[in-house]
């Protein structure tokens, strides 16, 4: 993915950069070390180093990724020891805001240069006996700082929430998510709890807003393709109850979904088969994923059972709405039914229907069940009034970074969304202009790409045909791996109901997915 606002990014780190290497240099002279090398990147790394007492291979460790974030910890947490910084808020100070941290204890006169602060023999003479409550506090620290750290730089962990993506990725499972391979995505509410909570904890915000970057993403080595999974902040995520204000990009949830469309892309849905159209091109049909779920119609026996489900690998099933017109039919002709509706891939409904418990298993007819949720919103639109369906939807445009359209009643139904919620761009239709800041305009410039995402299961996936684009700053990250799974299983009550809460599904856990551990996302 494309860079952007790559000035800001590299201001903010001269700056941090600049005041922390001032901090490193006063120190340096303290200590008597050579100075002027503590602006030199990498080869301060080995005086710091050696000032602080640790062993030469500390410096191959600060030069791999993920792992010198632990190194840095360490060199960071010995250099405030070696200089008498030894209470906990020195360490959460000087760790967290070293920029700052450094070049105060660097100008104070009084803060001297003591000793090796990575030495252990060093530490046992000179560092004070703390209590049980400061070992905690201690340990917390670095693990928020270690696995905060590595979360918000390269790597993340998801764990798979729902059925959306059923079969290729079950509930249950834990993915690998790399932040880097696509671009890695500035935080934009630094100040925050990391690990351990998302945007609440104990009922309390577990970010601040009194810092708020803008958008920025370092290259990348990956172009987001057709057909890639990625895990992306859900746009479309209620606002703060508290406060009614809409949560910052990177503090939306969390979704999985399939890029069916990217930049540039038109996109329809015809008989539930995705065709894309590429600028200059003709329409081609979206290749299959494999194991893409479809809607059967299983009629049983007896009524279905978490056995059966486990034994059949079906992660997603409810009852049928038209179960009543069909146990009729079935009592009718002498063979009892009870019909669910089920969501599988083809090969597995073959070999369900093998099973002595199952009547027959049929693919259901496609329908228009959730057609009135559709974006864009026909209720709500300036002048749209679709028919689609979530098997014949579109076709719909999807902006491209630093594309210029024309203003058009007609079209301002597909990308007032974009426009105004994602760029705040604060365009209106007057009934006879557009208007921005009090003035009329005739075309805009898009500030963001924008993204569709759909779920492998899709007919039960919450996705963009519901509530549209996914914009670029709402990217995560691209998922690596499987590298854990449990299988989870439905709870069903006695008459085969499944059961809910909250509006998603209850499982329980039946053990481990072993052949899904450290395998690679399809």
């Amino acid at each position: 993915m494309e860079s952007y606002a790559l000035g800001i990014f590299l201001s903010i780190w001269l700056t941090t950069f600049l005041l922390s290497r001032l901090g490193l240099y006063l120190l340096f002279q303290k200590a008597g070390q050579t100075a002027w090398v503590a602006f030199i990147p990498i080869i301060s790394w080995w005086f710091w180093i050696k000032l602080v007492g640790r062993p030469w291979w500390y410096m191959i460790g600060m030069m791999i990724p993920a792992a010198n974030i632990l190194f840095s910890f360490n060199i960071t947490l010995d250099l405030l020891r070696s200089y008498g910084q030894f209470k906990f808020w020195q360490h959460l100070l000087g760790m967290l805001f070293t920029y700052f941290y450094l070049p105060w204890i660097g100008f104070k006169k009084e803060v001297k240069f003591l000793g090796q602060g990575g030495n252990p023999d060093w530490r046992k003479k000179n560092i004070p006996p703390h209590g049980g409550s400061r070992e905690w506090a201690d340990a917390l620290l670095y693990a928020g700082y270690i696995a905060g750290g590595i979360r918000a730089l390269y790597f993340d962990l998801y764990v798979i929430p729902t059925p959306s993506m059923e079969s290729n990725m079950k509930v249950g499972d834990y993915l690998v998510v790399s932040r880097v391979k696509i671009g890695m995505r500035i935080p934009m509410t630094p100040l925050t709890v990391p690990v351990i909570a998302h945007k609440e904890l104990m009922g309390m915000k577990a970010f601040s807003d009194l810092v708020r970057l803008p958008y920025m993403r370092l290259p990348g080595w990956h172009t987001i393709k057709n057909n890639d999974v990625l895990v992306f902040n859900w746009p479309a995520d209620p606002p703060d109850p508290n406060t009614g204000n809409e949560f910052p990009p990177d503090k939306k949830e969390n979704y999985v979904k399939r890029c069916v469309g990217v930049p540039g892309d038109s996109l329809k849905v015809v008989k539930g088969q995705v065709f894309i159209r590429k600028k200059g091109e003709n329409w081609k049909a979206l290749t299959p994923v494999s194991k893409q779920q479809s809607k059967y119609l299983l009629t049983m026996k007896s009524p279905i059972t978490q056995d059966f489900l486990f034994e059949n690998d079906l992660g997603d099933f409810r009852p049928h709405p038209r179960a009543m017109e069909i146990m009729k039919a079935a009592q009718k002709s002498g063979v009892p039914q009870i019909p669910y509706l089920v969501h599988t891939y083809k090969s597995n409904a073959a070999l369900i229907n093998k099973d002595p418990r199952v009547v027959s298993i049929i693919e259901e007819p496609f329908d228009n069940e959730r057609d009135q949720s559709l974006f864009p919103d026909t209720a709500n639109n300036t002048s749209l009034k679709h028919s689609w369906d979530i098997n014949n939807y579109g076709p719909i445009y999807l902006p491209q970074r630093g594309e210029t359209i024309k203003l058009d009643i007609k079209t301002w139904d597909y990308y007032k969304l974009a426009v105004n919620k994602y760029e705040e761009a604060g365009i209106t239709w007057n009934g006879s202009n557009f208007i921005q800041d009090g003035k009329p305009v005739s075309d805009y410039t898009f500030r963001f790409g924008y993204f569709w995402m759909m779920g492998d299961n899709r007919y039960n996936s919450l996705d963009s045909r519901m509530w549209g684009y996914v914009p670029e700053d709402h990217i995560v990250g691209k998922p690596l791996f499987t590298f854990f799974s449990l299988i989870k299983v439905i709870k069903i009550d006695e008459v085969g109901t499944p059961l809910i809460h909250d509006g998603n599904y209850m499982y329980e856990t039946k053990g481990v997915r072993w052949n899904k551990i450290f395998r690679g996302i399809e």
